[in-house]
């Protein structure tokens, strides 16, 4: 059974790749959008879906590390769950090139 703090976890990081989804949806669909453009715009969500990924897990990590009277064996289980989803979702296909990557980002100020 998972834990009501993995269920929040996981459920913040579905919640944000429909997010992106939807962003990468309105993209591909809008055709006054150049494909050089497009691809860059690719790119770069898929460095911010990643960033957005960390923070949930480093927020998840914080909450655990604010829980004092956690006994030793949760707070152990908890991390174990959290690096397994971590792995679970963070390993994502990106849509282009690393090189590509630093060329769009680069290019736009966060």
């Amino acid at each position: 059974m998972m834990s009501p703090r993995l269920m929040s976890v996981l459920g913040s990081t579905v919640a944000v790749e429909r997010i992106f989804w939807k962003f990468r949806e309105l993209i591909d669909g809008d055709s006054a959008i150049s494909p050089e453009v497009r691809e860059t715009l690719h790119v770069i969500l898929d460095a911010k879906l990643l960033s957005a990924k960390d923070k949930i897990m480093s927020d998840a990590r914080a909450a655990i590390d604010a829980t004092p009277d956690l006994p030793q064996a949760a707070r152990d289980r908890a991390y174990r769950s959290l690096e397994f989803a971590m792995k679970m979702f963070m390993t994502s296909e990106p849509r282009a090139g690393s090189g590509n990557l630093n060329r769009a980002i680069s290019g736009v100020s966060a």
